[in-house]
């Protein structure tokens, strides 16, 4: 049945929504997670400073972004993994010079580490950000064009329905009244439901006008416009 398709449709498109949804925070959320252990149960040592650079190298400090590669001791992280991290310019003269640097990390997890001195980056906020706004903005389009015939516009024909060129019209013809244009979903005893595009359908109440349009034809109908049940 045509509705049972349209709500189909509605239904894939707000689960695609919540997967976006998912994949966009899902880091966010891990990466707050883990800030938060690390300030609860973190432990700090010292880090063995194996590379450090300034980028663009030339440039003035102000203009620099500092880096620099770490490795945790043995006891803490038996792999001897290597680990970068951004920092402020104090951090990196100081690791340049000592070639150590004090980090935070989960015993559990030593690959989970912060160091002390990190610069945080926000621009995977501001992304994450966008993207639920943008989200946000795509569910209110969703809602906007899930709801029911009955509960969106429903007209009293003040005409015979005739048939029309494919394509889909809502247009204001004067006081309450309009003209629709589009597919006929269904065909009800004194009733007809016409799907004019983006989404939207009208409820036609023949109230005893005729109606000559076969199903899933385009059909054109002119109403007053009557309040929901």
């Amino acid at each position: 049945m045509p509705r049972t398709r349209l709500s189909s449709r509605r239904s894939v498109w707000f689960l695609t929504l919540g997967v976006i949804a998912l994949i966009v925070n899902l880091p966010l959320a891990h990466g707050l997670w883990t800030n938060y252990r690390l300030d609860q149960i973190g432990v700090t040592t010292t880090a063995k400073v194996t590379e450090t650079n300034a980028i663009p190298p030339d440039a003035d400090s102000r203009d620099q972004a500092f880096f620099i590669d770490y490795q945790l001791p043995e006891e803490a992280d038996p792999e001897r993994r290597t680990f970068f991290s951004e920092v402020d310019e104090e951090t990196f003269r100081a690791a340049k010079a000592s070639d150590q640097v004090e980090v935070v990390y989960l015993s559990d997890h030593p690959s989970a580490n912060r160091v002390v001195g990190q610069e945080t980056n926000r621009l995977g906020l501001y992304l994450a950000l966008f993207a639920d706004f943008s989200l946000i903005m795509g569910l209110l389009l969703a809602l906007k064009f899930s709801r029911r015939p009955e509960e969106g516009l429903v007209l009293l024909a003040t005409a015979d329905v005739k048939r029309c060129k494919p394509g889909g019209l809502v247009e204001p013809e004067g006081r309450d009244e309009y003209v629709v244009r589009g597919d006929v979903i269904e065909i009800t005893e004194g009733e007809i439901v016409l799907h004019t595009g983006a989404g939207r359908e009208v409820r036609v109440v023949l109230g005893g006008y005729a109606n000559p349009v076969g199903y899933q034809q385009p059909a054109e109908a002119h109403g007053r416009v009557l309040p929901p049940d």
